[in-house]
């Protein structure tokens, strides 16, 4: 979608632009952080890495615009110290700063949210809400799903094809109910299938089970069963 791969077949457009062919007029309109912080300049500071790209999307008043997102992302004390002296959570920062120096349309992102301390995590999500709501395009891959809002949309792929496509307050709730119980496999198996939660509860009562524990299903139980 980005332009870095060439499909194995079809093709695949954004904005209307096929993404393999004419990638250097889409990447005037996308932003993409991939969380390899390889893409910084290590031995220059924070300004002057986002000068450069500001540079390289010919973006007006670069530096106002680098200063801009530095100050929303809480890296304004450290703009003129070298990125490598940055912290893990700055340099992720840092790179979404970059992303979207020249404000994008649509914006990628590659598991920017793995492994955040909790302070440039809240950041970086209420960041990225901000731009949502001013209608940029977010496209986050990732395993972190807490704090998301819940009118984004959850789309699940495994081996390359869609298996989930929804919104993802509705798939928190159409979470189901999983008992436990020391009672034999099948048996509560049968009563489960064919009784609603209450009844369940008065058969298990009846076939005397024990221990019995009620869990509503979360988003991440329910997507370990999804791609066993």
């Amino acid at each position: 979608m980005t332009g870095l791969l060439i499909p194995d077949e079809g093709e695949v457009r954004v904005l209307g632009f096929d993404a393999s062919k004419d990638w250097k007029k889409l990447s005037k309109y996308i932003g993409v952080a991939l969380a390899n912080e390889r893409s910084l300049y290590w031995k220059l500071t924070g300004l002057e890495n986002l000068e450069i790209f500001a540079g390289l999307y010919g973006v007006k008043k670069g530096k106002r615009r680098a200063l801009e997102l530095l100050d929303k992302l809480n890296l304004i004390h450290a703009k003129d110290k070298l990125v490598e002296e940055y912290s893990s959570g700055m340099r992720r920062k840092l790179l979404l700063a970059k992303a979207t120096i020249h404000d994008p349309k649509i914006l990628f992102l590659d598991e920017i949210l793995n492994g955040l301390d909790p302070k440039s995590y809240i950041e970086i999500i209420e960041f990225l809400k901000e731009l949502n709501q001013n209608g940029t395009t977010i496209v986050l891959i990732s395993h972190v799903l807490h704090d998301l809002p819940q009118e984004a949309r959850l789309i699940v792929m495994k081996d390359g094809r869609i298996i989930l496509d929804d919104k993802l307050s509705k798939f928190k709730l159409d979470g189901g109910i999983r008992i436990k119980a020391t009672i034999n496999g099948r048996e509560i198996e049968r009563i489960v299938s064919e009784n609603e939660l209450d009844k369940t509860l008065i058969e298990l009562t009846k076939s005397g089970a024990k221990n019995i524990q009620i869990e509503r299903d979360d988003l991440y139980s329910i997507l370990r069963r999804i791609l066993k």
